[in-house]
């Protein structure tokens, strides 16, 4: 039993560990879409709102807008130290 609660205790902080942050999420839109990516992203900036990220300790939600003049749109969640787009 304890063999399996240091397991699960281990593979919880691995998993926080991985978490990606919003600098991870900022250089994968850079990886997938170039310059237009970058671009978009500082025009978000501008807007207000830009790229934010909701943090449940083992995973991460990104979104684009939400306070400003953009209205919310989830973007990708994060976990395990990789990046899930949002394909609606």
């Amino acid at each position: 039993m304890k063999k399996a609660l240091v397991l699960i205790f281990a593979l919880i902080v691995g998993l926080a560990l991985t978490n990606p942050g919003e600098e991870d999420f900022r250089n994968h839109v850079r990886e997938r879409q170039g310059i237009a990516g970058s671009l978009g992203m500082a025009a978000a900036e501008l807007l207000g709102g830009g790229i934010q990220r909701e943090n449940f300790g083992v995973a991460s939600r990104f979104y684009l807008g939400g306070d400003g003049l953009l209205p919310r749109q989830d973007l990708a969640w994060g976990f395990a130290g990789k990046i899930w787009e949002i394909k609606e």
